[in-house]
Parts: C-alpha cells; sequence; structure tokens
C-alpha cells in the first residue's frame, strides 16, 4: 500500500505542475484505498527483476450512479479507477499496459466494455483515453470527474 500511496502522491504533485485542479486535495490516505483491496480490486505494475511498483490501477464491477446511468447497462462494464504511473517511468508504455490489463480482465469477466470516468477539465487525459481506443460517452456537467468514456471489449 505505502508504493501505491506514493504513485499517486507523485501523480497529484505531477498534476498540480500542470495547472489543473485534478487530484489536489491533498495527500492520498490509506483509508481512500482500503475499498480497493477487495479481490479483483487493485493493480500494481512491478519492474522485473525487482520488485519496484511503477503503476497502479483499480478495476471494479460497481459504478458511480450519478455518473452512468439505467440506459448505459451498467452491468454490461468493468469500471476502472485511479490509473497512474510513476513519474519515473512515464512514457515507457506502463499505462497502455495497465488498459490493456484491464480489458482482459473485462472479457474475462464477461463484460462488453470497459469505463472510466475522467478529470472533465482534463483535455490531455482525454486525448490519452481516445489514443488507448475509448470514446466519449457524455460529459456529466455536475462532476469534476464527469467525463465518461468507455472502450469496446471483444469477445473472447
Amino acid at each position: 500500500m505505502p508504493a501505491v500511496l506514493e504513485i499517486l502522491d507523485g501523480a497529484s504533485t505531477w498534476l498540480g505542475g500542470k495547472a489543473t485542479d485534478q487530484w489536489q486535495t491533498g495527500r492520498w490516505r490509506a483509508e481512500e484505498l482500503r475499498p480497493d483491496l477487495a479481490p479483483g480490486g487493485l493493480r500494481v505494475a512491478e519492474t522485473w527483476p525487482g520488485p519496484v511498483a511503477v503503476g497502479t490501477v483499480t478495476l471494479r464491477d460497481t459504478h458511480a450512479a450519478e455518473l452512468w446511468r439505467p440506459a448505459d447497462e451498467p452491468g454490461s462494464a468493468l469500471y476502472l479507477h485511479r490509473l497512474a504511473v510513476d513519474r519515473a517511468f512515464a512514457g515507457r508504455g506502463v499505462g497502455a499496459w495497465l488498459l490493456d490489463l484491464a480489458v482482459e480482465e473485462a472479457r474475462r469477466a464477461g463484460k462488453r466494455r470497459l469505463r472510466l470516468d475522467a478529470w472533465s477539465t482534463n483535455a490531455r487525459l482525454h486525448d490519452y483515453y481516445r489514443g488507448q481506443g475509448f470514446r466519449l460517452v457524455r460529459i456529466v456537467g455536475s462532476s469534476p470527474s464527469g467525463a465518461l468514456f468507455e472502450r469496446t471489449v471483444s469477445p473472447p
């Protein structure tokens, strides 16, 4: 858990230097991540040999009801949260690898989509997700992380 908190804190600091308000609520706390420790939740990418944690993501079957509507078929998707890469490993494909891992896990779970909510005002992040095969579903204006993206998962 300390390595994951360090990665998230590093991402928050980096984002703060990019003139965005994303993840600018102070240091991450272990209590915030405890629900992610449920089986099937938190993933950590590590170097080999090592291990040194270089990235993290959380996957959940549950969705934010205030963002995803019943017409979106919420049960058809796996939901991705808190994708972050250690800045020392940025640009090396760690984030893309974690996203591909999430797609594969969604496929194995019989889901048709991988979904995420991104910070509404972070256009660079939106471009990144589009470049990784996601499409923008819509932006929910009442939420700071209301940019809803999904990526189709091919059947096994």
